[in-house]
């Protein structure tokens, strides 16, 4: 019986090459904004100066959504200058909001604690898809550990049971506080991809040091 190869995730290529062939539509994994929101919101701050990154954005809605609360300083990434494209053409109108392409695993360009919140929605789950998984995770964490602000957040909105997740987000070296919840899944999934065997999705909250 042939086998299907589960696509590298990790690839900016294949991201380019999807985003392409398709019509820009929004697109959340594991869960829409509405159903996330109440567990985000006590990570959120209407300080002015609050700011939030979401690494691989895709066509996700979720910053849009964010500024639309108020939440204005929104920065969005994502490796695939196609998907960045779009959402700088679509969303041009939410001034103070950014779409750069920036690849999570080497923010280079980011100094070190600039973010409050950083709200990883699948991003985590594809760089363990990756052909060099170990090292994009072990890159991923610590680059998020690196641009948060003292006492800032990192989440993590996975598929993946705590014994699948855990190791990853507590290497020796970082230090971080790291909780988890379950957070129940929709009733009817949007993806035909592969999102886990659980009733549930997981939401990982990882907290560095002040």
């Amino acid at each position: 019986m042939a086998t299907t190869s589960q696509p590298d995730y990790g690839n900016p290529g294949y991201w380019d090459e999807r985003y392409a062939a398709s019509d820009g539509s929004p697109f959340d994994w594991y869960m829409p904004f509405k159903m996330l929101l109440p567990h985000l919101q006590p990570y959120l701050s209407s300080s002015t100066d609050f700011e939030i990154l979401i690494p691989g954005c895709g066509t996700s809605t979720m910053g849009a959504d964010l500024y639309d609360l108020g939440y204005v300083n929104v920065t969005n990434i994502d490796t695939s200058s196609v998907v960045v494209n779009q959402m700088n053409d679509k969303y041009q109108d939410r001034e103070e909001m950014e779409f750069t392409v920036m690849d999570a695993c080497n923010l280079e360009h980011l100094p070190d604690a600039c973010f409050d919140l950083v709200i990883d929605k699948a991003m985590f789950d594809s760089q363990l898809c990756s052909a060099t998984n170990l090292t994009s995770i072990t890159s991923l964490t610590s680059e998020m550990h690196r641009v948060l602000k003292p006492g800032g957040t990192y989440l993590v909105v996975s598929y993946g049971l705590p014994p699948t997740r855990m190791g990853y987000l507590t290497p020796k070296g970082l230090g971080w506080a790291v909780e988890y919840k379950k957070m129940q899944k929709p009733m009817v999934e949007n993806s035909k991809e592969v999102q886990g065997n659980s009733d549930h999705h997981f939401l990982y909250s990882c907290r560095k040091k002040l």
